[in-house]
């Protein structure tokens, strides 16, 4: 469910699941591409209102992909290549608002931290407090 916000044993979680492959020319679409790999409008807007009606404060973030300020930090981390889309506009919107502990996201399969309270997982496990 993307753009979600769960309270989890007195934490709140937002969720947003999704991003552009990057590799999807070597793809077989309904095997190891789909076309919901990104949010329709109305998961957008849903997850908007979700943290409106959160007053725009949640613990923790869980998304796949980041905002595009992170985006940045990564390329220049890891020398990759990739363009922004807009779902890390969206996360970069949500970023100057969002009130939050932490923000982990781990769709370019590293393990580092941030600037900004976020943290790039693929193998690391964090424990939640």
């Amino acid at each position: 469910m993307r753009g979600q916000v769960y309270n989890i044993d007195g934490q709140s979680f937002f969720t947003f699941g999704g991003a552009a492959s990057h590799d999807k020319e070597y793809r077989k679409e309904g095997k190891s591409w789909w076309r919901r790999e990104m949010p329709s409008p109305e998961e957008y807007i849903e997850g908007l209102s979700n943290l409106e009606k959160a007053d725009w404060k949640v613990d923790y973030i869980i998304t796949h992909t980041c905002s595009t300020k992170a985006l940045d930090f990564i390329k220049a981390q890891l020398n990759i290549h990739m363009d922004a889309d807009e779902m890390h506009s969206y996360f970069k919107e949500m970023e100057q608002k969002l009130d939050y502990k932490q923000w982990y996201f781990g769709h370019f399969h590293h393990n580092f931290e941030l600037p900004n309270k976020m943290r790039l997982l693929y193998t690391d496990m964090i424990r939640i407090y």
